[in-house]
């Protein structure tokens, strides 16, 4: 009877023993499985300190490209030229130094004419505006584009007005005035001028039209004599820039880029105070390559 009773304990206590064992294998597996689970979880999602770029191809480059995928359609072609900021006037948020004007590729003037006198026949022969055409000669004024034969076409030399009429332009640069600087009357230059531009847009529709300024001479020049001064090139640009906002054409200040603080063409930008250096006609082309 005795060894029957103590048999039952023995078996209650190893029932107890395994039922407790069994417990705490299982909880003990809860938990392993628990951690296994963050362990999983962070090695997907690494943490990114704030501060620091995400590695390349992360989900933050993505949503940047959604975001700008998402932002209202606009671009600078659907800008009127006029309205359009310059580049250099924007400030940069990278530091205190601003950016540099952006620039169009010279292949941009492949479907351009330049028209205008020995200065443009100097941009020509420095070739900065890719396959432009050049329709330039030396003297040339607002009378003699149309009556003075200087382009050659199948054999023949005509004027660049009836030239003009032979070819389709996008683009047409325009700088004249510098030889008409002593004439007797500034108001028949400006008559004259209006004229031409008013032919021009007749002849290319379609093409843009653009009024350079003329370019300032030297100091030196300037105080030589009475004709090409630079208070007379400044008034001429004055009714040329006038002219552009009547013709609802642009004008473009090319002057600006090759004069010193005084407004005059330095000395060391050309040998005879009028007609530019290739660095000084390079200061032209990345004017016309960053204002179009």
């Amino acid at each position: 009877m005795y060894r029957r009773r103590r048999r039952g304990r023995l078996l209650l206590r190893r029932i107890l023993i395994c039922f407790t064992a069994a417990a705490v294998l299982f909880l003990v597996g809860m938990g392993t499985a628990r951690v296994v689970s963050g362990m999983e979880s962070k090695a997907v999602r690494p943490a990114v300190s704030p501060g620091i770029p995400p590695p390349a191809g992360s989900s933050a480059r993505s949503s940047a490209a959604e975001a700008v995928s998402k932002a209202p359609a606009s671009s600078a072609a659907s800008v009127p030229v006029s309205q359009a900021v310059p580049a250099a006037s924007v400030s940069s948020s990278r530091g205190p130094s601003s950016a540099p004007p952006s620039m169009v590729p010279e292949s941009w003037f492949d479907d351009a004419v330049f028209i205008g006198d020995s200065r443009t026949e100097g941009l020509a022969n420095y070739d900065g505006l890719g396959d432009a055409v050049y329709y330039a000669h030396k003297g040339l004024t607002v009378s003699t584009v149309s009556t003075e034969p200087v382009v050659r076409i199948d054999g023949q030399k005509v004027a660049i007005m009836q030239a003009l009429r032979k070819k389709h332009f996008a683009k047409i640069y325009l700088m004249l005035g510098v030889n008409e600087l002593g004439w007797s009357s500034s108001q028949t230059f400006v008559e004259k001028y209006a004229s031409l531009v008013d032919q021009l847009k007749k002849d290319q529709p379609d093409a843009q039209i653009y009024l350079q300024s003329i370019l300032p001479v030297s100091a030196k020049k300037s105080e030589s004599g009475t004709v090409y001064t630079n208070e007379k090139i400044v008034s001429y640009n004055q009714a040329i820039q006038k002219i552009a906002g009547q013709k609802k054409v642009r004008y473009l200040a090319v002057n600006t880029a090759v004069s010193d603080s005084a407004g005059c063409l330095p000395a060391d930008a050309s040998t005879d105070g009028v007609h530019l250096n290739a660095a000084y006609c390079g200061k032209w082309c990345a004017y016309l390559r960053s204002h179009i």
